[in-house]
């Protein structure tokens, strides 16, 4: 019985680590790619919204900071690997992925594991953005490391999830409300008192806005990590992983 077991957990491994090699020939690309779009984005927020306001005082800066660090994490996630896995769709890879012998949900974690590693570089580009255009302090912790790592989990399966369900073309649009509602209307890179009650509210449910908010208290020590944050994401995140395996274990 143990045999049995040590081989089933070494035939998972090796399909795994398949999987992720597959995954990697696959986007190979991807590393300069996001890189350059997470930094070209924090960039345009720090500097390019810095510049609407007269006097950025400590507070603005670090709203404008940890806000570039937010959205860069939610255009690759939710914008870039929907629009990528969308196309990938329509070239027939995800019919193909279906028809393997493997399990659905290691299809899913060499895809995480891959964009993941893909986009934490433009995550520290936009760390460094804001420190050099505010000098801004920023706390590293492994504490923070996992916060960021459960974050961009979360926003690249809500991608996954938007590219499996939708067709192409309410991706796009799906994606662009995403990203226009984070860029200007969510509480990201501003605080949530200039927002009527009942907005921030609804804005709070959705994983963007916590996913800022845990940012800020880990990597900028604004406030103590509100719990609530941890659990919004969690079950968004346990929630699309769910939708997306469901929709990998479709037979079309």
């Amino acid at each position: 019985m143990e045999t049995i077991k040590t081989h089933e957990k070494n035939s998972m491994l090796k399909e795994l680590l398949a999987l992720i090699k597959w995954s990697l020939l696959r986007h190979k690309s991807l590393l300069p790619v996001f890189t350059l779009t997470q930094a070209f984005l924090s960039v345009a927020i720090v500097y390019g919204l810095a510049l609407l306001i007269p006097n950025v005082d400590e507070k603005t800066a670090i709203y404008l900071s940890s806000g570039a660090t937010a959205l860069g994490i939610i255009a690759v996630g939710c914008v870039l690997a929907a629009q990528i896995v969308s196309t990938a769709k329509q070239d027939g890879i995800v019919s193909y992925q279906r028809t393997l012998p493997v399990l659905r949900l290691n299809i899913l974690v060499a895809d995480f594991i891959i964009w993941g590693m893909a986009s934490l570089p433009g995550v520290f580009m936009s760390f460094l953005a804001a420190y050099l255009r505010f000098g801004v302090k920023i706390n590293f912790s492994f504490k923070g490391i996992i916060i960021l790592i459960l974050i961009q989990l979360c926003m690249i399966s809500i991608g996954f999830t938007l590219a499996y369900w939708l067709s192409p073309n309410v991706v796009g649009l799906a994606t662009q409300v995403i990203m226009i509602g984070g860029l200007l209307f969510s509480p990201i890179t501003y605080p949530t008192d200039r927002l009527p009650s009942l907005l921030v509210r609804f804005f709070e449910i959705l994983p963007f806005v916590p996913s800022s908010n845990l940012i800020r208290s880990m990597f900028y020590d604004q406030g103590i990590v509100n719990m609530y944050n941890i659990i919004v994401i969690c079950f968004w995140l346990v929630l699309t992983m769910s939708l997306s395996l469901i929709s990998l274990s479709r037979r079309d």
